[in-house]
């Protein structure tokens, strides 16, 4: 990172389902922080930071250097609802308020009004320059569209972003980057028949992920030369399914050597409403193949 882009203050905040990571980044001359907000989606408590076998080097840096919490928890236990809920600083409290559609049921058909949209509309209000990039609430690239759709235009959040941003490479759309392998299929293309898993030998930009990552460096390298203070909130898909991966990540680890979940079983006196048919993961219908 350039030098004047030094973070000052970071924090890594545990909400269970996904993951939030916040930094600040000091500007030079300016009373008003930088804001860089990085969401991960589906991120349990597996890093280095909290003591699992997992390799994370970087977000255990970010870490050591920032705040981290050890109890902190999610609102809902669905990704789109707990976005929506943090991002509005809201308790769910009506039925769609627990749908991943909360967002664009609550905030994408409606006129500006008083009360901020999100956190980064009441930030754009109050001076900053806002850009998303990739999976910040629930639509894969903030635009309102279903799986098999092309891309539309209307954002999911109307009033957050000067600018909503997304590299899709060689799938063409978010959400055929989010569900999408090597090759440049994806889930829908292939009717589900597909391993919920991949290792092809490729390098960071072989996946999404990584064409996020070179986007959003880009992006603060650029916002960083601006006058005015930035709010860059970059969203990851990576570890949500399926769980694709160059393989140089893969070969960092001996499966043999990756220990088994300490609680196998249903724990004692769990509310049945947290059980589930693992939906998700049985949307991939060859999920007993190796991954290739």
């Amino acid at each position: 990172m350039d030098k004047e882009l030094k973070i000052k203050y970071m924090s890594a905040c545990l909400l269970t389902f996904p993951i939030f990571c916040m930094a600040q980044v000091n500007e030079k001359g300016s009373e008003k922080p930088n804001v860089l907000f990085i969401c991960i989606d589906d991120l349990r408590q597996e890093l280095g930071c909290y003591g699992s076998v997992v390799k994370t080097p970087h977000l255990d840096n970010l870490a050591g250097e920032g705040s981290l919490f050890f109890h902190h928890y999610v609102q809902v236990p669905t990704s789109g609802a707990s976005r929506a809920s943090m991002l509005t600083g809201r308790l769910p409290r009506k039925v769609q308020d627990l749908s991943n559609e909360a967002c664009k049921i609550n905030l994408s058909a409606q006129d500006e009004l008083e009360q901020p949209e999100t956190m980064f509309h009441h930030l754009r209000r109050n001076g900053y320059y806002t850009v998303g990039i990739g999976k910040i609430s629930h639509y894969a690239d903030g635009y309102l569209y279903g799986y098999t759709q092309p891309k539309s235009s209307r954002p999911e959040l109307p009033y957050s972003w000067d600018e909503m941003l997304f590299d899709a490479g060689k799938w063409r759309t978010g959400w055929n980057a989010f569900f999408g392998y090597a090759d440049g299929s994806n889930r829908q293309s292939r009717n589900k028949h597909v391993p919920p898993y991949e290792c092809a030998d490729v390098p960071d930009e072989g996946y999404p992920d990584g064409l996020t990552a070179n986007l959003a460096v880009k992006k603060l390298r650029a916002l960083s030369k601006g006058e005015k203070p930035f709010c860059l909130a970059v969203g990851f898909f990576k570890p949500h399914l399926p769980f694709t991966a160059p393989r140089k990540y893969w070969d960092l680890y001996d499966e043999n050597a990756i220990p088994l979940s300490p609680v196998p079983n249903i724990p004692e006196g769990i509310c049945r409403y947290a059980l589930h048919n693992s939906g998700e993961f049985n949307g991939y219908l060859e999920g007993m193949k190796e991954p290739h």
